[in-house]
């Protein structure tokens, strides 16, 4: 399995209480560390570390084993944590130093620091590495025939599903990571302990955020055809059979999107990944919060509603104009 096993800070390092003072009642010790970070690439003769972070939402699950595989290939350092997280920072090939990236099972991508040729060369090798064809967040083409998005892929010129950046900046020293609520902005720790279980925190969120960002465009894509293919439809009645057909097609298109927006089925359990480190949990909870993805969440499920609603409407008109032909 894609897996290295749980990380721990090293024994006697204890941020506020010396190694003596551990075992003393009362006594501050630091949390759980997530996950070790991978070892950093620096080298001067390479470009330095760009101040953001950046998340991408794919068109295809990724195969974290297979992506680990091509990235050692290219000496970049990697850990694998609970299966589910691949983290990895830089290498000479790679081309710039002092960087590195977060992947998910799901088809997200957290870039660190990277600048955007490199954010490119990561999301090519990402992208080469297909767990599955995610068809459903494939942008939705009424008519047949591939979308834009499948004729990019066939010319090789394949884009993200979705896109989301933060400002990124180190805090001062000795103090811990926080997100600004206003600009979402992060001051992110010093601590090389503590900076890759925050990093892991706040890339969950991000995740969150880009996956929601391509469904919301997808269903807005649906929602816009649905209503142009019901208007055309409203002068051509001739062919009820047909008609009633392409309103159930419709409505099971929308109740497969309504399921992938509150689902969480093969998604990263990231409050469950998180319940050890408190100020990792946090964080997530300020990202998503700050990109308000629980109101926009409920929002397309409202819009989702209204449409069933509506086509179920037009599905009663269906099946009454046919009992009056056959009377």
């Amino acid at each position: 399995p894609c897996d290295d096993g749980p990380a721990e800070r090293p024994a006697g390092i204890h941020r506020g209480a010396s190694p003596s003072s551990s075992s003393r009642p009362g006594s501050r010790v630091s949390p759980k560390v997530l996950v070790q970070g991978p070892a950093p690439f620096v080298d001067g003769r390479f470009p330095g570390p760009e101040h953001g972070v950046a998340a991408f939402m794919l068109g295809d699950a990724l195969d974290l084993r297979e992506l680990r595989r091509r990235l050692t290939e290219l000496n970049v350092p990697t850990v694998c944590w609970k299966g589910q997280v691949l983290f990895c920072s830089s290498s000479a090939e790679l081309g710039q130093h002092s960087c590195s990236a977060v992947f998910l099972p799901d088809g997200c991508v957290v870039c660190w620091h990277m600048s955007r040729a490199t954010e490119i060369q990561v999301l090519k090798l990402a992208s080469a590495c297909p767990k599955r064809r995610r068809v459903a967040m494939a942008p939705f083409s009424w008519h047949g025939g591939p979308s834009p998005h499948e004729r990019m892929e066939q010319l090789g010129l394949s884009a993200p599903l979705a896109e989301e950046r933060f400002d990124v900046s180190d805090a001062p020293a000795n103090v811990i990571t926080a997100v600004n609520p206003q600009d979402g902005s992060v001051k992110l720790t010093r601590d090389p302990l503590d900076r890759p279980s925050h990093m892991l925190g706040i890339s969950l969120g991000l995740a969150v955020a880009v996956r929601l960002e391509a469904l919301e465009r997808q269903i807005e894509a649906k929602l816009e055809d649905n209503w142009r293919e019901m208007n055309r439809e409203a002068h051509r009645t001739l062919n009820l059979s047909g008609l009633s057909h392409r309103i159930f097609v419709m409505e099971t298109g929308l109740h497969d999107l309504r399921y992938m927006l509150n689902s969480e089925a093969g998604l990263v359990d990231a409050p469950d990944l998180l319940m050890e480190h408190p100020l990792a949990e946090r964080l997530y909870g300020q990202v998503i919060a700050h990109l308000d993805t629980r109101k926009r969440t409920a929002l397309l499920n409202e819009r989702l509603s209204y449409s069933l609603d509506y086509l179920h409407t037009l599905s009663e008109h269906v099946r009454h104009q046919y009992s009056v032909r056959l009377e």
